[in-house]
């Protein structure tokens, strides 16, 4: 059995709103200073993203780890 750990979304919606979703709650996020936290975080976590082949390469490591 796998634990899980619930962990937080944000989405931005424009440049005067984030909306975080917790495991109990939705945070409205308007403060210019947290609004540029997220779109930073964003940044960084889009910075590590792959797509096409090696995403399925990826996805497929993933899967032969639990085999």
């Amino acid at each position: 059995m796998r634990n899980h750990v619930a962990g937080e979304n944000a989405y931005l919606h424009d440049d005067t709103t984030a909306v975080v979703e917790t495991l109990t709650a939705e945070i409205k996020v308007k403060q210019p200073r947290e609004l540029a936290d997220y779109a930073k975080a964003f940044v960084g976590l889009a910075s590590m993203a792959v797509y096409g082949e090696p995403a399925r390469a990826l996805i497929q490591a993933a899967i032969d780890a639990l085999e």
